[in-house]
């Protein structure tokens, strides 16, 4: 915290107890929680669904994303301030700019410690895709259903803002167009809370030693998805699926021997597979994808992880 918003937060905190207010007292609810919309006020969360937002909403670090104008209800604890780009915020709301940008939202407790801190990607709208299929120089292509409202938009140099503890958005990019900038990305947060969760796994039961997995595919534009023969609804159109693998011992690029019989064969992609959908069904994360792919002269094995609405198992 900046000496100037330390000054501003004292400021406002004796006005407020001078009144008889508490600044803060009543907890703000989670814009993961509220509805956006009237349909999806209508929707009660299934049981998965409600552990995916309760996970995300205790992750130290996490992002949100905005429509441009859309205003964001700070997710504020009793005692709790926040601070936008380094400046302080009166008030436990803030309304996005009417453009694309990327913002950090951190959130202090009353004692200066930081509590939390939130990426914030004011989105692209799909609207501004042009009649060829592009925003500006970057190729999106045509949604064959379900366009995305936006996307997330970014700078050379921003691929390392954090989405969550252990990922960074630039994991996600699209491998398409390696000199254009700006790109743009999807990121599901559901997705993020299952890989989150089987890389804290691996790394206390399996001695991982982890700081990431590899993220070998995780966004495609539906552009680069026909391009290379992809399922027409792939998942990874929406930011909701990743390609993935652990590549610590050593880290070469390809899947460790994670099963440890001397070899990286698809059985490392199989344990790893199996190992996610054990640890899924405990943790109450058993909807989503799973999938198991051999080795081919571009790359090596892999699992792949998405979090659509249903349970789904391929490749094993």
């Amino acid at each position: 915290m900046t000496k100037k918003s330390k000054r501003r937060y004292l400021k406002y905190a004796l006005l407020a107890t001078a009144s008889g207010a508490v600044m803060f007292s009543t907890p703000a609810l989670s814009e993961d929680l509220k509805p956006e919309t009237k349909t999806f006020v209508e929707r009660k969360l299934n049981s998965v669904e409600q552990e995916m937002r309760r996970r995300a909403n205790e992750m130290p670090v996490w992002h949100k994303t905005l429509m441009p104008n859309e205003t964001y209800e700070i997710p504020l604890e009793s005692g709790q301030y926040a601070e936008l780009d380094g400046d302080f915020l009166g008030q436990a709301r803030w309304t996005a700019p009417p453009e694309a940008g990327n913002h950090t939202l951190k959130i202090f407790d009353a004692d200066g410690s930081l509590a939390r801190s939130i990426t914030v990607f004011v989105l692209e709208p799909s609207s501004s895709i042009d009649s060829r299929g592009y925003l500006g120089k970057y190729r999106i292509g045509f949604y064959p259903k379900d366009t995305p409202k936006g996307f997330i938009k970014l700078d050379k140099g921003e691929g390392a803002l954090p989405v969550s503890p252990h990922f960074k958005v630039g994991q996600f990019l699209c491998k398409q167009q390696p000199g254009t900038w700006p790109k743009y990305v999807l990121v599901s947060e559901d997705n993020l809370v299952r890989l989150e969760t089987l890389l804290a796994d691996l790394n206390e039961n399996q001695n991982a030693e982890a700081d990431t997995l590899f993220v070998m595919s995780g966004f495609r534009t539906p552009f680069y998805n026909t391009a290379i023969g992809s399922a027409k609804f792939s998942r990874h159109m929406y930011g909701d699926a990743a390609d993935v693998y652990l590549d610590t011992k050593p880290r070469n690029g390809v899947m460790d021997d994670i099963n440890g019989d001397g070899q990286i064969t698809k059985a490392d992609a199989n344990y790893m597979y199996d190992y996610a959908q054990a640890l899924f069904k405990k943790e109450g994360l058993k909807q989503g994808g799973i999938g198991s792919y051999k080795a081919n002269a571009v790359h090596g094995p892999f699992v792949h992880i998405d979090a659509r609405g249903r349970a789904a198992r391929w490749g094993r």
